[in-house]
Parts: structure tokens; C-alpha cells; sequence
């Protein structure tokens, strides 16, 4: 291999997935590979704290970062949209972010860790009438739409599960003289135990919140939504925090999709059709050990980020790679400042009996996200550092 081009990998995606894997690669590679992340802009965004973004009235917490900073220096960093990949010519097209002009790049082995943006929902009204905080620029504008209405409007939150909770219940506490209510389809908190949601309905911040479960939305109206059963909830500001949807990237260049645009790999991470290219982080579809698929989370992208980089190092030694294992360890979530709720999981992301409230899940939460960033760093520093908890063995599948 020291007698060959040094292989040229491309990751496409500046989250939790592609730096974690553009580090581990840099740092077990050294000259062997010619490293490359794509990213259309200069910054990692830590979304899991956008929800503190959105409901503060004071300084803003430090959710932006370098994105060259995180990264290990020999990684190329290109500030680019990437708009098709095309898988029989190994190269990837997209539009440069500083001179706006088209480029292309040719790849042996894409990572594809482009994460999830946009709200996901196909209800009418939503793009027009709803905010969002899925990212940081949404998170803005929301907190800006707050600043323009009185300080006892009435703001609706559609969606029961960790985003939604975080939020509202952030609003709750910062912004005691919103009227809030949520709106979910399913029961609030739908993964939570009982234990867990008997906590969490008995929360102070919850105390503010009015909540409608099992009722789904068909509109986003100007005035609030309108249920699938055809009644208005009035809202001053509606947030849609219920789901988040992939780029059209994967569907749009031929790859093989779900039904929801993430790309569907197998169990070492790499798509049947073309081995050369891997998945990674929210746009990619990934089994459990169980069958189940993988929720959308940090705690899902992270390790897929440092799989899909074990799987490259595998081939280019001749080695057959690992199949890919998580094993699930906590669900924690914010419940405004000062109070949390933290669920022990099974591996499988079932909840067990064992749950963390007040104060001390407020400060195990706050813990957890700064070492979710923390992975980022010293797997800059030294590659292998980070180990995530895999499942048992007996419960894996079958190679």
C-alpha cells in the first residue's frame, strides 16, 4: 500500500458522524489516505443545545464552533453544498460556499454523514406559518419572532418527544408569561417509562404547559393549527418540534433510500450497491442488533462516525471489517434549567425501571452534552480514544 496513491476519502457533513470520523481516519491513516470533510459552512452547531438558543433572553450559550478547530490538521476542510454524487464515476458535484462556482472531486471511498435539517412533515401550512429550531439560524429567527409579540402570547409546540419537551418546558422556565401548550400525536414522551413520564408530567415547568395528546395536526393556519379532526388550537407562534427530515442528496443521485430519504446500509455500514461508499449520523438508515431501526440522535451519529471509519481502515488492511453495534445506555433530557429527567435504557433503547429527576439529571444532562463534544476533541488529539458501549453478543445479528 506505501507503494500507491495515498486513497482519497471524502466526507460529506461537518456533524457529530463526519468529524468524529474524519479524525479517526486522520489519525490511524496518517499518510496512507488524502482526507477531505465537505461542509457548506465554517461551523459545527451543537443542535442539541438549540433549545436554549431559542428560549433565552439573555447571552447565548456557545453552540457554534471552528469547525477547523475541531478538526485534525491534516483533514482538508472544503466549504461547499455538495448537489449530486455519482457513484459510477466516484466523484461527488457540488457549488463552492466563498466563490459561489461549480466543483467536482473524485473520490475512492465517501463517507456520507449529512445529518437532518428541515422539519419533516407534510402537513400544509407548516413551511409557511411554523418555526423550527432545527438549526441555529431557525433558532434565531424564533427567538426574534418572540421579541415581536407580547410577552403573554400564546405559543404552541407541536410534538411530544425529547425536542419538543426540551423546548417547552425551556420557555416554561425562561419566559414564565408565555401561554404554552403542545400538541402530539402520540402520548408525551412516547419512550419514556411510567416512572419517567409520571416525573415529567408532574414537572414544575410542565405545571405551565397545557398539553393535548393524541391529536393530531392536519394544518398550520396563520392563527394555530387545525387538527386532523378538523378543531383550532389558536397560537400566537406555532414550533414544529416533532420530526426532522433528511437531505434529498441520497435519493436525488440514485442511491438506495427509504422512504424517508436516509440511505440504507448494512450492517458495516456500507450500501449494497456501491461498497465504496458508507453511511453515517441521521441520513443513513441503520438496524439495531434487535431489528429496530436507530433513532436520529448524537448518541446514534457519534458511534456510526467512528464505525464507518473502522470499516475503511479494515479494507485498506485487508482485514474483514466488524459489523456495527450500539448499545443504548441512558436517554437524558433537559427540563428547563435546574431540572431533568434521565431514563436508563436496555441496549436495545427500551427504558428500564431506573430513572434520575431534579436537580442531579440536570447536571448529569449538562455533563452528557459537553461530552458529546468533548469525543470531537480528543479523538482530534489521539484517534481510538473514544469506545462506545456495544450490545451483548448473543444478541447481535448474524454477520
Amino acid at each position: 500500500m506505501t507503494n500507491c496513491e495515498p486513497r482519497r476519502i471524502i466526507i460529506i457533513g461537518g456533524g457529530y458522524a463526519g468529524i468524529l470520523c474524519a479524525n479517526r481516519l486522520a489519525g490511524k491513516l496518517k499518510s496512507r489516505a488524502r482526507i477531505t470533510l465537505v461542509n457548506p459552512i465554517a461551523s459545527f452547531v451543537e443542535r442539541i443545545r438549540l433549545h436554549e438558543v431559542a428560549a433565552r433572553t439573555d447571552a447565548e450559550p456557545a453552540t457554534r464552533h471552528s469547525l477547523r478547530s475541531l478538526l485534525e490538521p491534516s483533514v482538508e476542510l472544503r466549504l461547499a453544498s455538495v448537489t449530486s454524487i455519482r457513484p459510477d464515476e466516484h466523484r461527488i458535484h457540488g457549488v463552492d460556499t466563498a466563490s459561489n462556482l461549480p466543483w467536482a472531486e473524485r473520490y475512492d471511498t465517501l463517507v456520507y454523514a449529512v445529518g437532518s435539517g428541515v422539519p419533516a412533515t407534510a402537513v400544509p401550512g407548516a413551511a409557511q406559518y411554523a418555526h423550527s429550531i432545527s438549526s441555529l439560524e431557525a433558532a434565531h429567527a424564533f427567538r426574534g419572532r418572540l421579541a415581536e409579540v407580547p410577552d403573554d402570547a400564546s405559543v404552541l409546540v407541536v410534538g411530544g418527544g425529547a425536542t419538543a419537551i426540551e423546548l417547552v418546558t425551556e420557555l416554561a422556565t425562561l419566559r414564565p408569561n408565555l401561554r404554552l401548550s403542545m400538541v402530539t400525536s402520540s402520548q408525551l414522551g412516547p419512550t419514556l417509562s411510567v416512572k419517567a413520564r409520571t416525573y415529567l408530567e408532574r414537572a414544575e415547568a410542565m405545571s405551565h404547559v397545557r398539553v393535548f395528546e393524541r391529536t393530531p395536526v392536519g394544518e398550520v393556519t396563520r392563527t394555530g393549527v387545525r387538527t386532523v379532526d378538523g378543531d383550532d388550537i389558536a397560537a400566537d407562534c406555532v414550533v414544529w418540534a416533532a420530526s426532522f427530515a433528511v437531505p434529498t442528496l441520497a435519493r436525488d443521485s440514485g442511491l438506495d433510500v427509504d422512504r424517508s430519504g436516509r440511505l440504507i446500509v448494512d450492517e458495516y455500514l456500507r450500501t449494497a450497491r456501491h461498497p465504496d461508499i458508507l453511511g453515517a449520523g441521521d441520513g443513513s438508515l441503520v438496524d439495531g442488533p434487535a431489528g429496530e431501526t436507530l433513532r436520529m440522535a448524537c448518541a446514534t451519529a457519534v458511534p456510526q462516525g467512528g464505525h464507518a471509519a473502522a470499516t475503511i481502515i479494515a479494507g485498506l488492511e485487508g482485514r474483514a471489517p466488524d459489523p456495527f453495534g450500539l448499545a443504548y445506555l441512558v436517554l437524558a433530557m433537559s427540563l428547563g434549567p435546574g431540572d431533568g429527567l434521565v431514563q436508563r435504557t436496555r441496549f436495545d433503547d427500551t427504558p428500564s425501571g431506573t430513572v434520575l429527576t431534579g436537580r442531579p439529571a440536570a447536571v448529569f444532562n449538562e455533563l452528557n452534552n459537553r461530552y458529546a463534544r468533548s469525543i470531537l476533541a480528543w479523538e482530534r488529539i489521539r484517534a481510538g480514544t473514544y469506545r462506545w458501549a456495544k450490545p451483548p453478543k448473543s444478541s447481535r445479528r448474524a454477520a
